[in-house]
C-alpha cells in the first residue's frame, strides 16, 4: 500500500504567488486569455479535471506560481475590496487589439486605479487583420495609462488568446511586477488566517460551499472559522481542480465546506478565536465619515453620474475650474445614466462622492450606498453643483452627513385651526425624516433632547407625505404634541 502524502508546509518568510485579476471590455477576450494560460499552464501533474467553479485557479511557469481570480466584471472585483478583501494583487486590463478603448474598459481603468495596484495592459487579438495595437496604445493614453514607449512605465504585451501567442510572455511580465514588490510576497504560516472569498453559493446535496483564496497564514481542515458573523468549521476542501487537500497555502484558491450559511464575495475569513486588529480597524474605519483630507493632498473624489454625454462635459469642465486654496476635485469616474452598484462600490474604496445629475439613485442602489457609507448628491442645477463642491473644499460642508439619519431647523411654527394641533414648520438640512421614525428636539447647543417624540405626520405643501428628504420645507406634527417647540431647535432622528 503506497504511503500517503505529507501535506506541504510552508516555512516562514517564504513567498507566496502573485494573485491577479483580468479587467476589461466586454468580448474583448478576457475569458479567452484565462481559458488559453489555464490550459497550456497547468500545474505539473495537474492536468485532470481543470475547471473554472470556483472562481480562482493556480498554474504555474518556469517554476513560480500565479494566482487568478477568475470572476466576472468589476463589480465582482470592487465589491472585495470594498468589503476590506485587496484580493487581486495586480490587475490585467485587456484591449481588444481591432476595437480600443470602449465604455467598461474606461470604467476597469477607475476601478483598478482604484485599487492602487499595478496594472499590466493585454493588448489581445493582435492576428485580426484590423488589429491595431498602437491606436489602442494611444487611447489607453488618453485615458491615463501611459504604457511603455507612449510616456509612461506600464507594460503592454501584444496577445492572441486563440493562437496563444505571447501568453509565456505575459505570464513573465506578472512574475517579473511580482518580484518588484518583493516583501508585499512575503508569507508565513503562522501569521493569523486571512481568507478572501471569491464565490459562495448553496449546493442542494453539498450545502454552502465557499471558494477562497488565501491571502495570510494556511486554512487547514477541521478549523473553525468565522466570517461576518458566520460561524462553521472546515469539514472538507478541495483544491482548485477538485482533488481533495488538507490545506490552502496562502496565495492559493481553494473551496471548502462547513460554513453554516451563505456568506458575500469579498468577506474575510478568520480563525475562529482571533481578534484581528485589521478587522478591528476595518470597522472603525466604517464609522469614520468620508471627508477631504486637509492634512495631505486636498482633493475631494468624484464620481458623476449624469442625464446626458453634454451635461457630463459640461459638469467636467465646470469642476476643472474649481480650486480652493491647495484643495481640488478629482473625478474618478464619469458617466450617464443612473447610479448603479459598482458605482457605488468604487465610492466606497476610492473614499467618493457620487453626484447624480437629474438621474436617480433607485432604491436598492440608495440602500447599498447607505451600508457603505457612500454619499449621493442629487442636483439639477451646476451652479448649485459648484458651490456645494466648493463649500465642502473649504470645508463647510460637512460630508458627515451620510451618518445623519434625519436633521432639520424649525423655521415655523403654527396651530391647525380645527385639532389645535402644533406644526413645527421644518427645513431638512440632511437626510430624511419619515413618519414614525423618533426624534430628539435639541435647544441652542443642548447635547442632549429637550424632548422625545415620533412624528405623527409630515405635510409637505397641502399634501400630507410619507418621507421629505434634504431641502424639503415641511410641517411635522409630533406625538406625543410638542406646544413648546421654539424657532431655531434641531430636530434629530435618533
Amino acid at each position: 500500500m503506497p504511503k500517503a502524502k505529507k501535506a506541504v508546509v510552508a516555512t516562514p518568510n517564504t513567498y507566496r504567488p502573485p494573485v491577479v485579476t483580468i479587467m476589461g471590455h466586454v468580448d474583448h477576450g478576457k475569458t479567452s486569455i484565462l481559458d488559453a494560460i489555464r490550459n497550456s499552464n497547468v500545474v505539473k501533474g495537474e492536468s485532470g479535471g481543470i475547471t473554472q467553479h470556483i472562481g480562482a485557479y493556480t498554474i504555474e511557469t518556469n517554476g513560480k506560481k500565479i494566482t487568478f481570480i477568475d470572476t466576472p466584471g468589476h463589480e465582482a472585483f470592487t465589491q472585495m475590496r470594498s468589503r476590506g478583501g485587496a484580493a487581486a494583487d495586480i490587475v490585467i486590463l485587456v484591449v481588444a487589439a481591432n476595437d480600443g478603448v470602449k465604455p467598461q474598459t474606461k470604467e476597469a481603468i477607475m476601478h483598478a486605479k482604484a485599487a492602487n495596484v499595478p496594472i499590466i495592459v493585454a493588448i489581445n487579438k493582435i492576428d485580426l487583420p484590423t488589429a491595431d495595437p498602437m491606436r489602442v496604445k494611444k487611447q489607453l493614453g488618453e485615458n491615463g495609462i501611459m504604457v511603455e514607449g507612449f510616456g509612461g512605465d506600464i507594460v503592454a504585451v501584444d496577445v492572441s488568446a486563440t493562437q496563444k501567442t505571447n501568453l509565456d510572455q505575459l505570464l513573465e511580465v506578472i512574475n517579473l511586477t511580482a518580484e518588484m514588490e518583493q516583501e508585499k510576497y512575503k508569507s508565513d504560516p503562522s501569521d493569523r488566517l486571512e481568507a478572501i472569498i471569491i464565490e459562495s453559493k448553496r449546493d442542494n446535496r453539498r450545502g454552502v460551499l465557499v471558494s477562497v483564496v488565501v491571502k495570510k497564514g494556511v486554512l487547514k481542515l477541521g478549523d473553525e472559522i468565522i466570517v461576518s458573523g458566520i460561524t462553521g468549521k472546515v469539514k472538507s476542501m478541495s483544491s482548485w481542480n477538485q482533488k481533495s487537500i488538507k490545506e490552502i497555502l496562502t496565495g492559493e484558491a481553494g473551496e471548502l465546506m462547513g460554513i453554516s450559511d451563505v456568506p458575500h464575495v469579498g468577506d474575510i475569513i478568520y480563525r475562529k478565536g482571533d481578534s484581528p486588529e485589521q478587522a478591528e480597524i476595518s470597522a472603525e474605519s466604517s464609522e469614520k465619515v468620508q471627508q477631504v483630507d486637509t492634512a495631505k493632498d486636498r482633493k475631494l473624489n468624484l464620481i458623476i453620474r449624469a442625464d446626458t454625454v453634454g451635461t457630463q462635459e459640461a459638469i467636467e469642465q465646470s469642476l476643472a475650474k474649481v480650486i480652493v486654496d491647495d484643495a481640488r476635485p478629482e473625478i474618478i469616474l464619469a458617466g450617464t445614466g443612473d447610479v448603479k452598484e459598482s458605482d457605488v462600490l468604487l465610492a466606497s474604496t476610492a473614499r467618493a462622492i457620487i453626484i447624480a445629475f437629474k438621474v436617480s439613485a433607485p432604491g436598492s442602489i440608495a440602500k447599498i450606498a447607505e451600508s457603505n457609507k457612500v454619499i449621493i448628491r442629487e442636483h439639477e442645477i451646476i451652479y448649485k453643483l459648484i458651490e456645494e463642491i466648493e463649500g465642502a473644499l473649504e470645508g463647510v460642508l460637512e460630508i458627515e452627513e451620510a451618518k445623519i439619519k434625519g436633521k432639520g431647523i424649525v423655521i415655523d411654527k403654527f396651530v391647525l385651526p380645527k385639532s389645535g394641533m402644533v406644526v413645527a414648520g421644518t427645513l431638512v438640512e440632511a437626510g430624511r425624516f419619515k413618519v414614525n421614525n423618533r426624534v430628539g428636539i435639541f435647544r441652542e447647543d443642548m447635547d442632549t433632547p429637550l424632548y422625545v417624540a415620533r412624528i405623527r405626520s409630515i405635510h409637505i405643501g397641502k399634501g400630507e407625505k410619507e418621507t421629505a428628504g434634504k431641502g424639503d420645507e415641511c410641517g411635522l406634527l409630533f406625538k406625543p404634541e410638542l406646544p413648546d417647540i421654539q424657532l431655531d431647535d434641531t430636530v434629530k432622528i435618533l
